[in-house]
């Protein structure tokens, strides 16, 4: 057991057996699991899942949100040597039921009744399914459906031979099978081994300053490496505590109440919480909209020459001492972030402009880069050094260089066993002489710091051989109140145009505050009003770019992107070669010359399928 991840669990379930490791909300109540309380139940529930006939290579699924049965069934199955799969909530059935057929499954454990609707088609196939949220669902129980409680229960009696049976455990037994973000098709499943995951963790802990005294709140995917690595590989092996949400809904008042000292986003909730910031507060009256306009400018000004290495001086510094207690400190409190100490983004490159923003009202955000194949542990943001055009230099122990393709390579302890099942992808994903080949476009700078550029399949040139980066002006855009995503095209093309998403909330609150009428959707993004919008917009953000790289045509899409569509991923990463196909004519009219084209648009839901008809225009930028 030296070596894994459940050693850290029972050794603080000896040396602080009383303390709590984890707190959930249920019925408008913390309520904490001590070290001691949660280590026995993975002992207990191991011994359950050991007499259903889970073992050693055997694979686990867990589907649901996040929970302390969700991480207590995840180390319970590395208890017997078996391979836990995490699958994102928010799965459609079909898809559950490609990885749980895939992966070859022997068993699940769901949350609750929705979770259960998704694999029941898939029963015969499954030695059995368990169930924590259990409430209602006595009509359910049967041999294969079984409740978590009964389970642990039964289990108990063989603690310790489950206890005994950890010495067989390595480091370098795999762990976890953790999906790939699958931009391009399927998922793959990373196989990490506890060395690879807790190479990740010491890695990490350094440069990121980790303590071991942090609360933290677990709220995105566990199916997600990130997360991951934060609520289950970070807190085993620091003894953190761990405050998991009652339901989505009441996500933001429970992060205000928990104030975590660390804190972990991807830049889609970095850059919606920042546009949200900007909506309200242009609704608020003349004297606060003002103040709030006054204070942010002089913090994001502050905030700007920091990171061009200038001084400040004192007028700056005055008004940045009069704005933080007036509009900084407020605004974190009311994120949620009061006492954050470490703010990370990561899965994808957070934008400069709204790392800046948080820079500004003190928030000490890094960025850290990595994928599932490395534990999502490549590159961070040391403390004091955190230039946000960048992802920080190469972790302690990790090599990272540049291909003669301009690829990122990485060799390093966290770099994963292999993909399950697929030994030829495998094969394919490291070069002969054994570096990882992320798939994703980068260089140095002068300090050694890493520069992302996105995908290398999506770095392109111009009709006339312009070199650009979609993603970095993307990134760019999406500071934007009003955009919540954009594809950014120009790949052979004479020119760089755009299929703008907008934020549905925000561009509606602004609809309203104008009498703008509107009734869906599709009606508000095809007004001539959001339009014009859209168009100062674009222009505002791309004035300081090179004019080649200026976007000249966009056109706003009639729906949101979405995973059940397959045009994002889970984790909302842009499936590019998808929403290429998918909205080709519009494409080829934005280049074309045309003024509006008519869509089809086919919608997927939970138990159906359906069209959305749609005549979507284009026009210039301004």
């Amino acid at each position: 057991m030296k070596g894994t991840l459940l050693e850290p669990l029972f050794r603080w379930a000896e040396v602080r057996p009383q303390a709590p490791a984890l707190r959930v909300k249920r019925l408008g109540v913390w309520q904490p699991r001590s070290w001691r309380a949660w280590a026995d139940e993975v002992l207990d529930l191991a011994g359950g899942l050991e007499a259903l006939g889970l073992g050693a290579g055997g694979v686990l699924a867990v589907l649901g949100r996040n929970a302390p049965e969700w991480v207590t069934a995840e180390l319970a199955a590395q208890a017997l040597g078996a391979l836990p799969l995490g699958l994102y909530a928010d799965a459609m059935a079909d898809e559950v039921g490609w990885f749980l057929e895939y992966a070859e499954a022997v068993g699940v454990v769901v949350a609750d009744e929705e979770q259960l609707d998704k694999v029941l088609p898939h029963l015969e196939r499954l030695r059995f399914v368990l169930v924590w949220e259990e409430a209602g669902m006595s009509r359910y129980w049967s041999d294969k459906v079984r409740p978590y409680s009964a389970v642990a229960e039964a289990g108990r009696a063989r603690r310790e031979a489950v206890r005994a049976g950890l010495a067989a455990l390595t480091p370098e037994t795999v762990a976890l099978l953790a999906p790939t973000s699958g931009t391009t098709g399927r998922s793959k499943l990373a196989m990490l081994s506890h060395a690879n995951l807790m190479a990740g963790h010491h890695a990490l802990r350094d440069v990121l300053g980790l303590r071991g005294d942090e609360w933290l709140f677990s709220y995105l995917p566990l199916a997600w490496i990130g997360e991951q690595m934060l609520t289950v590989v970070q807190t085993l092996a620091l003894g953190l505590l761990v405050h998991f949400p009652s339901e989505p809904a009441t996500l933001a008042e429970d992060l205000r109440e928990v104030q975590p000292d660390f804190y972990l986003a991807p830049p889609r909730l970095w850059e919606d919480a920042a546009a949200f910031v900007q909506s309200r507060a242009q609704e608020a009256g003349w004297l606060k909209r003002r103040t709030f306009r006054w204070g942010l400018d002089a913090l994001l000004e502050g905030a700007r020459r920091g990171f061009r290495g200038e001084r400040v001086g004192p007028g700056l510094d005055l008004a940045r001492a009069a704005a933080y207690p007036l509009v900084a400190r407020p605004l974190r409190g009311r994120l949620g972030l009061a006492d954050t100490r470490v703010a990370i983004t990561g899965g994808a490159p957070l934008g400069p402009e709204v790392f800046t923003f948080y820079r500004a009202i003190g928030l000490d955000i890094r960025q850290v880069y990595g994928q599932s194949e490395t534990a999502a542990s490549t590159c961070a943001h040391p403390a004091g050094d955190a230039p946000p055009e960048t992802v920080g230099p190469p972790l302690p122990g990790t090599e990272v260089k540049i291909s003669e393709e301009g690829e990122i390579l990485v060799k390093g302890p966290q770099v994963f066993v292999g993909y399950y099942k697929n030994e030829e992808a495998t094969r394919e994903t490291f070069t002969p002489d054994g570096w990882f080949k992320s798939g994703d476009a980068g260089a140095f700078d002068e300090r050694g710091h890493l520069i992302v550029l996105g995908r290398l399949k999506e770095v392109g040139h111009l009709a006339d051989g312009t070199r650009f980066a979609p993603q970095l002006l993307e990134n760019r855009l999406k500071y934007s109140p009003f955009i919540r995503e954009v594809v950014v095209l120009g790949h052979d093309r004479p020119f760089v145009a755009l299929l703008v998403e907008i934020d549905p909330e925000n561009v509606q609150n602004w609809a309203r505050r104008r009498r703008i009428p509107f009734t869906t959707y599709p009606s508000l993004a095809g007004r001539d009003e959001v339009y014009e919008l859209i168009a100062r917009e674009i222009a505002a953000a791309s004035a300081q770019m090179p004019e080649a790289l200026r976007p000249r045509r966009f056109a706003v899409l009639p729906k949101e992107l979405h995973p059940d569509d397959e045009e994002i991923t889970r984790t909302r990463k842009v499936k590019r070669n998808v929403v290429e196909v998918r909205y080709a004519p519009l494409i080829e009219g934005l280049y074309g010359g045309a003024e509006r084209v008519r869509l089809e648009l086919p919608i997927r839901f939970e138990g159906g399928e359906d069209v959305l008809e749609a005549e979507v225009r284009i026009a210039d930028v301004l």
